[in-house]
């Protein structure tokens, strides 16, 4: 596994050949609020955009060439005027632009300061155009605080009926089960149970899938089955000499991680530097 744009549009090409074109995580939840069963099944693309946001117009346009349409969750301090067109051009291709939140971890866990933030993001994305139905929490491995929690507080599903996060409540929404694919650790892995998942023993959590070829061939030999398939765009590269350097540096960084999370403390003082997790 190179993480190379071939790679993606090799895949893209497999499902469309197969007669297989990804939906929008938003427009699955729509046709559930609309009372519209789910009786076909749905391949969604997620894309959790952290940084270098041409490098997710990039994939949405591989995307677009074989019919699919993707949800991109985007950092909140990525849209801005600055990176504006390519979120529009982006949405302009037929994608979702939608929030990918840490209001917990920029909230440092106050509960009302979670609130205030996430109000204000939403503001932000609806100024520029960006209409917020589904969202998705951001992992951080150096944090004391679960983002996911947000959404399974009674108060924010009250205050957002309409809005779902794909980590929290977005299967009870649709009231469809789906396998869950994300490129977690560098290497595609089927995650046994994404809503619960940070409740799990490391040994049960995945089924190792390890190249995105193999990611369709599992969605193409389960023809019953639906699919949301979760890539970070950030690290893909067009050279695979970038690629296979970045994964280097991903997986160094990693070990050095584990081993300074066993010091008493250290995980608080790393949460400091936590945007550093925005580019591995």
């Amino acid at each position: 596994m190179k993480f190379i744009y071939s790679e993606w549009e090799d895949f893209c090409k497999a499902l469309s050949d197969s007669g297989l074109r990804s939906v929008t995580s938003a427009s699955v939840l729509q046709d559930a609020i609309k009372g519209n069963s789910c009786e076909k099944r749905f391949v969604t693309l997620k894309h959790d955009v952290e940084s270098l946001p041409s490098k997710a117009l990039d994939f949405a346009r591989i995307e677009h060439k074989y019919g699919h349409r993707a949800s991109y969750y985007v950092q909140s301090y990525l849209m801005n005027e600055e990176n504006y067109s390519i979120f529009s051009q982006i949405q302009q291709l037929g994608h979702e632009v939608s929030y990918h939140h840490d209001v917990m971890d920029g909230a440092k866990g106050d509960w009302q300061a979670a609130m205030a933030i996430y109000k204000e993001n939403l503001d932000k994305f609806s100024r520029l155009g960006f209409d917020v139905t589904t969202v998705c929490q951001h992992g951080n491995p150096v944090s004391d605080f679960a983002n996911r929690d947000f959404f399974r507080s009674d108060l924010v599903q009250n205050l957002y009926p309409d809005q779902a996060d794909i980590m929290v409540d977005f299967m009870r929404k649709i009231n469809r089960e789906y396998t869950y694919i994300s490129d977690f650790g560098m290497s595609y892995k089927i995650v046994k149970d994404p809503i619960e998942v940070e409740n799990l023993q490391d040994d049960d959590k995945y089924i190792v899938l390890g190249d995105v070829m193999n990611v369709a061939a599992e969605i193409i030999s389960h023809p019953q089955e639906s699919y949301i398939v979760s890539a970070h765009t950030h690290r893909y590269n067009r050279s695979a000499f970038k690629s296979v350097c970045r994964r280097f540096i991903f997986r160094a960084i990693r070990c050095v991680a584990k081993i300074l999370f066993l010091i008493p403390g250290m995980k608080k003082f790393l949460f400091r530097f936590n945007v550093i997790t925005k580019y591995l």
